[in-house]
């Protein structure tokens, strides 16, 4: 029985409990959703600005971006009563220029342009009618060149073309909320980790390069979400969502880089690379949440394909060699939350992770990983009590079962990430800086960024990034010479 035919079916019955809630649960005013709550801070959807509410008491309640609530007051808001439509986007510039010698084996193997590439976002929303809305996304992509024989080459341009957004909401009450298609689906607490924040895979293509916001992937999937006396329930079920993006051959992240001396080129062989699709596309997640008085608390089932892809085998002939890269079949149990107490927001996490692989020592030796159930925990907080400074802390523990002495990591390791936030001149001005080290590696990648707005619309941002590794066994060290320096502008409208 194919997996799409089990994806009609179960859409059907994801149907059927929309019809029988739609049908059973009683409402009344004061059952109303808070509007000064987190009922919706964990959909991230950042292309809309605001929240827009219908004036109909039994009419849909509209929330597509919760940060903007923390200044309202839910006694004092107006409704509309139809959604105006709306078109936005904006238009960045990227400049970037590597300042290290990353050797021979990337296709920049010198100091010099990196990339320069021009970004068009375009969305639009609409409504159809007070219970069914829309929005679709794309995105253009314009490299202006790419390196080719020892130099970047201008008249090695090319496009690309992906549609992001591009889904419905379907509001049967005031209470139930259906999305349909391609969407974002943000489920952690913490910025620089993915504990229970698994839905969406993640461009890892440039790690470090980026905003947090433009990490994660859109998906297709359907989303229902409902009240249950006092907690939300929030079910999810995706198909063929793919797996974190990655660099590309010869690129500056290229993840076939640290296999490539053991396993492909010992005898100057040519090789390619195929992403297996896995045995079953059919992703689900539940998700149940409470809400509490300056906080709440999330619990989380999941069944999924783990987004990081690992090496399941190689094809070789004389000729050429072939690296399969393919998915592995998860189960997780986990939870998060948040507390806010005066100046400090503080943020959890942990799971248990059951079918995952962690890489071995030799990667000659294939699969490049052992099944191994890992214990997952995080901690952060965000202190806001010095004028114009938000600090941030985030620590992480994992702990793996049945420890094997072949793994590359100890049986328990840490992870730390730092980070402060500085703005000034009404706002105008702002200052990041980040350092983070990666879980059980004495990998690092620090960031300073500097952005300035001269005019409503405009931004521009200065970025330096550095990568740090000392063993040969951590994941950045083939990578450790890719520091660059990037200047953007963006355009809003």
């Amino acid at each position: 029985m194919g997996y799409n035919y089990v994806f009609k079916i179960t859409s059907r019955l994801f149907f059927v409990i929309l019809v029988i809630l739609n049908a059973s649960i009683s409402y009344s005013q004061e059952d109303d959703f808070d509007l000064e709550s987190d009922d919706f801070d964990l959909l991230e959807d950042s292309s809309f600005d605001q929240l827009e509410l219908d004036l109909e008491k039994t009419d849909n309640l509209i929330l597509e971006d919760s940060s903007n609530l923390s200044d309202l007051d839910k006694n004092n808001l107006t409704k509309p009563s139809i959604l105006i439509e709306r078109f936005s986007g904006n238009i960045i510039q990227n400049f970037v220029y590597g300042i290290q010698n990353p050797g021979v084996i990337f296709s920049r193997n010198k100091s010099g342009v990196e990339r320069v590439e021009t970004i068009l976002n375009l969305n639009y929303k609409g409504q159809y009618s007070s219970q069914l809305h829309y929005k679709i996304g794309a995105s253009a992509r314009y490299y202006w060149g790419k390196w080719e024989n020892n130099k970047y080459q201008t008249d090695k341009n090319t496009t690309k073309f992906n549609i992001k957004d591009f889904y419905l909401d379907y509001y049967p009450s005031s209470k139930i909320w259906v999305r349909i298609g391609n969407q974002i689906i943000a489920r952690g607490q913490l910025d620089n980790l993915s504990i229970t924040d698994t839905i969406n895979p993640r461009d890892l293509s440039i790690p470090g390069q980026g905003e947090l916001s433009e990490f994660r992937q859109q998906v297709p999937g359907i989303l229902l979400n409902f009240p249950i006396s006092d907690v939300k329930v929030e079910l999810v079920l995706t198909s063929s969502a793919g797996g974190n993006l990655m660099g590309e051959k010869g690129g500056s992240f290229d993840p076939t880089i640290p296999y490539l001396q053991n396993l492909v080129n010992l005898g100057g062989s040519p090789y390619t690379v195929n992403y297996l699709k896995p045995s079953n596309e059919i992703e689900f997640f539940a998700n149940i949440n409470y809400s509490f008085n300056g906080g709440d608390v999330s619990f989380i089932l999941s069944d999924e394909n783990q987004n990081q892809r690992i090496l399941k085998n190689i094809k070789s002939t004389p000729l050429l060699s072939q690296l399969n890269f393919g998915y592995d079949r998860i189960r997780m149990i986990g939870f998060n939350g948040n507390l806010a107490r005066g100046d400090f927001l503080i943020k959890y996490e942990g799971a248990n992770i059951s079918g995952a692989s962690v890489f071995i020592v030799n990667p000659d030796d294939l699969p490049t990983g052992l099944k191994k159930n890992q214990n997952l925990f995080g901690f952060g907080f965000d202190y806001s009590g010095i004028n114009n400074l938000v600090i941030g802390y985030e620590g992480n523990f994992k702990i793996i079962d049945n420890y094997d002495e072949d793994l590359t990591i100890a049986k328990q390791t840490l992870g730390h990430s730092v980070q402060a936030r500085w703005s000034g001149m009404n706002d105008l001005l702002s200052i990041n800086a980040n350092i983070s080290r990666l879980t059980g590696e004495s990998s690092t990648i620090s960031s300073l960024a500097t952005s300035y707005k001269p005019r409503d619309g405009l931004t521009l941002i200065a970025r330096y990034v550095k990568y740090d590794a000392e063993k040969i066994t951590d994941t950045l060290y083939p990578y450790k010479s890719q520091d660059v320096i990037m200047l953007s502008s963006e355009y809003s409208f």
